[in-house]
């Protein structure tokens, strides 16, 4: 079906219809449950899609890993987010986790697509998980409760493809066989008032610092009140723009070369460490914004503040075609 047969051409972002886009979706249902765990320093999502949550992923992490058993939605992935060098993407089988080795992983994130696997899938990842998750690492994942009701408790043409063998119950105990523990479950009624058809999982290795009893919860009026204020919400403010990122794993490079470099001082090793502390910056720097804030210094008259940020620009981006023309233009005037 999403290999082949389904149209991609919304790249899958009509699946946040309800919510008034994949922006108010992320914020609203996605990041208020995940805040806690990020930034993380390897995050992996399994089921990406065409990225749909991978463009808001791969800006709280160091690196990031995504499997998805759909060979074209990998193939989209890897063009869309092309630029970005700490982010990767695999073809896996739909049940391992082969590209992660064992205790790497901090955050193991999905959402919107293994509600469609049954329980044989689940157990196979959950497997997985505790051979790949780090000491305190935890996964978020969205899966089926649908079995937790017997069938004619729901009309089996209108459940969205939720699997049937699947419960947090049963997700709960195959964590626990697998060693590890559910921490928290919110059942969910997705896209009804009557049925908690979903379940939000977080699960951990018995014994990390989020370990505890699992607090289970549910919540009926998930679709009538969550995904519906959302959706007034988008009447009333505009979308994100789709070049919106925040650098969380910007910032992170640029600590983790700033902490390198010191060390390299330490050492006596002072044109290294410089080097290395120069490409740090350089790599949080925008250089578009700087270039404005020049163009805008002189225009406030401030020639002097002007012609440093610039030449300060120049030196860190020297392929910046119009921070060199701005600066020439600047000592020529000067001059």
């Amino acid at each position: 079906m999403w290999n082949e047969a389904y149209d991609w051409s919304q790249q899958g972002d009509e699946w946040s219809d309800a919510w008034g886009g994949v922006s108010y979706q992320w914020w609203v249902t996605l990041f208020s449950r995940i805040q806690g765990y990020v930034p993380a320093g390897r995050i992996l999502e399994i089921a990406p899609g065409y990225g749909r949550w991978t463009h808001y992923l791969r800006d709280l992490c160091d690196e990031l890993v995504a499997v998805d058993i759909a060979e074209t939605a990998i193939a989209h992935c890897r063009e869309r987010f092309a630029g970005d060098t700490h982010v990767s993407f695999h073809v896996n089988d739909g049940t391992s986790l082969a590209i992660a080795g064992d205790r790497s992983v901090d955050l193991i994130f999905s959402f919107d697509s293994l509600v469609h696997a049954e329980r044989d899938v689940i157990a196979g990842y959950l497997t997985e998980f505790a051979r790949v998750l780090a000491a305190d690492g935890v996964a978020f994942i969205h899966h089926s409760n649908i079995g937790a009701y017997e069938p004619e408790a729901y009309d089996p043409h209108n459940i969205h493809w939720r699997a049937t063998t699947v419960s947090a119950e049963i997700v709960e105990r195959l964590a626990r066989a697998a060693g590890l523990r559910c921490v928290s479950q919110e059942t969910v009624a997705w896209g009804n008032e009557t049925i908690l058809n979903d379940c939000f999982s977080v699960i951990t290795r018995a014994g990390s610092r989020w370990d505890r009893e699992n607090d289970v919860a549910a919540n009926l009026d998930f679709s009538r009140h969550e995904i519906a204020a959302s959706q007034r919400i988008s009447t009333l403010y505009p979308r994100a723009r789709p070049s919106l990122a925040f650098g969380a794993q910007q910032r992170a490079g640029t600590a983790d070369g700033h902490a390198a470099a010191l060390e390299l001082a330490a050492a006596g090793d002072a044109a290294a460490a410089r080097a290395l502390l120069q490409d740090a910056v350089r790599g949080q720097v925008d250089p578009e914004a700087l270039n404005d804030l020049a163009v805008l210094a002189h225009r406030c008259g401030d020639g002097d503040a002007a012609q440093a940020l610039l030449q300060a620009l120049v030196h860190l981006h020297p392929d910046h075609a119009g921070a060199r023309e701005n600066l020439a233009g600047l000592l020529d005037a000067g001059g």
